[in-house]
């Protein structure tokens, strides 16, 4: 029912990776999934409509460069062993493949503009990759993580070249956050909290989700039309109002698995954090007061706001002030990025795709990229 945020420039390059490597290297390798074994040497890893295309292909011209499909199949199966097994196979669908593509163009021609200083720290950072990895290669993991390489056709050479080519990019795109951040200014940030303070108000509510779609103590889908949920949800509220007991009601009737053992409790939260409807009703509703049920994607909730904190600008957190920093830098940097496509003057020509393959949406790229805003959390 929380509804985090995240943004593609909220960390730098340096930290994801570093992320990415300790998951990946130290754990993620031998990590089984439940239908394919190993995650990261799955046959969904190395599939992809380049297989049959000749490595030395060029997919992309660049001002002062090119990219070959050997060359882009490299970065590929890095980003595949480090971050996500299943980008090789979504290299399938075009539009996918063209943005990794351009990416990775302006990932190359950004490393060769580092300074010798953002070149000594690249070094630094690639010099404990390679320490990892041969960490990694002797460890419990180390089977996992060569058939992974092995599955993307990677060498241990050609780690160390994508790292430090994704690494020293970042140098630059971390260096023009920090510009960006830097030139934000106090009034900027009180101009987008005055827009909506309610957002930054703190509450403690208790609910109970009535859901249109749950799972059964069997592990079966349960479905109620939304007539039904209503009602089971005016029910709830009914017994609340005469009394009824919130921690029982919550375990019997809730299907937020969050909250459902809690008496329904979220503790002291700040209200942007819920999905809108929802938020709505924790900064409107009266305090002490079991509100008509709510209705959000999740369902219906039965809210009772225990108590609420106003919001007022000088009680702001600086973790709330960073994060309306970044709604302001994020734009920024996705069009320094886009800029220096277009300066580049990237082309990309694909061969012909295969038909896009068959996955849920969840399984993409896209979608498993994005934090859910799930009833659980």
């Amino acid at each position: 029912m929380l509804h985090p945020r995240s943004s593609p420039f909220s960390r730098t390059a340096i930290t994801l990776l570093a992320l990415a490597l300790l998951i990946g290297l130290l754990a993620g390798c031998g990590k089984k999934d439940d239908n394919n074994g190993d995650a990261a040497a799955s046959p969904s890893a190395s599939a992809s409509a380049s297989e049959d295309i000749p490595a030395d292909t060029v997919i992309a011209t660049y001002d002062g460069g090119q990219i070959t499909e050997g060359d882009f199949a490299k970065y590929v199966g890095f980003m595949s062993i480090m971050q996500d097994p299943q980008i090789a196979m979504y290299m399938s669908i075009p539009q996918f493949k063209e943005q990794f593509v351009k990416q990775y163009a302006v990932y190359k021609v950004l490393a060769g503009q580092v300074s010798d200083e953002q070149k000594q720290d690249a070094q630094k950072q690639l010099d404990d990759f390679k320490a990892q990895m041969a960490e990694a290669l002797k460890g419990e993991n180390a089977a996992s993580l060569q058939d992974a390489m092995k599955s993307n056709n990677m060498t241990e050479e050609d780690m160390y070249n994508i790292f430090d080519t994704v690494i020293s990019s970042g140098e630059i795109i971390q260096a023009k956050q920090q510009e960006l951040t830097a030139a934000v200014k106090d009034t900027d940030i009180k101009a987008i909290y005055d827009k909506a303070p309610s957002d930054y108000n703190v509450d403690t509510v208790r609910h109970i989700l009535v859901s249109t779609s749950t799972t059964n103590d069997a592990g079966e889908t349960v479905t109620r039309t939304d007539e039904e949920a209503l009602k089971r949800a005016q029910d709830v509220k009914a017994q609340l109002e005469a009394g009824g007991d919130w921690t029982k009601l919550a375990k019997e009737y809730s299907d937020d698995p969050g909250s459902a053992d809690n008496g329904g409790l979220y503790e002291p939260t700040v209200a942007k954090n819920w999905v809108e409807e929802f938020k709505n009703a924790a900064n409107t509703q009266p305090i002490g007061k079991i509100g008509d049920p709510v209705k959000t994607d999740y369902g219906y909730h039965v809210i009772l706001v225990e108590k609420r904190e106003e919001s007022t600008y000088d009680k702001l957190s600086q973790t709330d002030k960073d994060e309306i920093v970044s709604s302001i830098v994020d734009p920024q940097m996705q069009s320094y990025m886009e800029e220096q496509e277009t300066k580049l003057n990237v082309q990309v020509t694909l061969p012909e795709a295969a038909p896009e393959p068959s996955a849920s949406a969840s399984a993409s790229p896209s979608a498993s990229a994005s934090p859910s805003a799930s009833a659980g959390q």
